[in-house]
């Protein structure tokens, strides 16, 4: 009988422990759980701000590459004589920065690469989330600067011909605006005559349509991060 009271009080202490243990584990997940919501809630909060940042860069940077395309277009364009693209305001203002230089890329992301680098990306529970700010991050931004590379690669075979061909132009038109519509004359006469040079150009055009391709891709991405941002704050 002694035995039987024994068995039945060390079970009855084994279960009051054992139920200790399960509780405490059970208190210390929510625990755990609250404060990784508390940390999922802060990235979500940091890369939301992120993305405004980005967005507002993103317009800037359309905007000045589908202008920088439109004044290559003019100024490949037979139908555009010399007179008429000096009247075109469109085209001054962004002749010089499209046909001698070019426009990079880089847009902020330095809290995506911190959550990246120190391994809080896992606290970003949606799987849709995590795909999207890879996308536009990784695969959109490379494909864009690669574009642009391509890009810098025409630019500098387009300034090396025409300072081989053109030096009088090159030098007396890139830095003076005094004689801005001089050098739009004489640039739209040479380009109209000279097939390599048009070659140059067009080969520039490809990589800034690209470019712009690229951007456009990058964007839808950036909008669909917003939304689902925006739904896990809500939750």
């Amino acid at each position: 009988m002694n035995m039987r009271k024994y068995l039945v009080k060390y079970s009855l202490e084994f279960l009051v422990i054992v139920m200790g243990i399960s509780v405490s584990f059970y208190l210390d997940k929510i625990r755990k759980d609250l404060d990784n919501d508390a940390l999922s809630t802060i990235i979500y909060q940091n890369l939301l701000n992120e993305i405004n940042e980005i967005e507002k860069y993103a317009e800037e940077r359309e905007f000045s590459f589908i202008k920088d395309l439109e004044s290559l277009n003019a100024l490949q364009n037979p139908s555009i004589s010399g007179d008429s693209l000096i009247k075109l305001e469109k085209v001054k203002k962004f002749q010089l920065a499209s046909f001698l230089n070019y426009r990079g890329f880089s847009p902020p992301n330095s809290v995506y690469n911190s959550i990246v680098g120190d391994g809080s990306l896992t606290y970003i529970k949606s799987i849709d989330l995590k795909k999207e700010l890879n996308e536009m991050h990784n695969v959109h931004y490379y494909f864009i600067n690669e574009n642009i590379k391509d890009e810098t690669d025409a630019r500098k075979k387009i300034i090396e011909y025409f300072q081989i061909n053109y030096p009088k132009i090159y030098l007396n038109g890139q830095f003076n605006h005094q004689r801005e519509n001089e050098f739009y004359y004489k640039l739209k006469t040479f380009v109209d005559g000279d097939l390599t040079l048009k070659a140059y150009i067009y080969e520039k055009q490809v990589a800034m349509r690209l470019k712009n391709g690229g951007l456009k891709w990058y964007k839808e991405s950036l909008s669909k991060i917003k939304n689902l941002l925006m739904i896990e704050l809500s939750k």
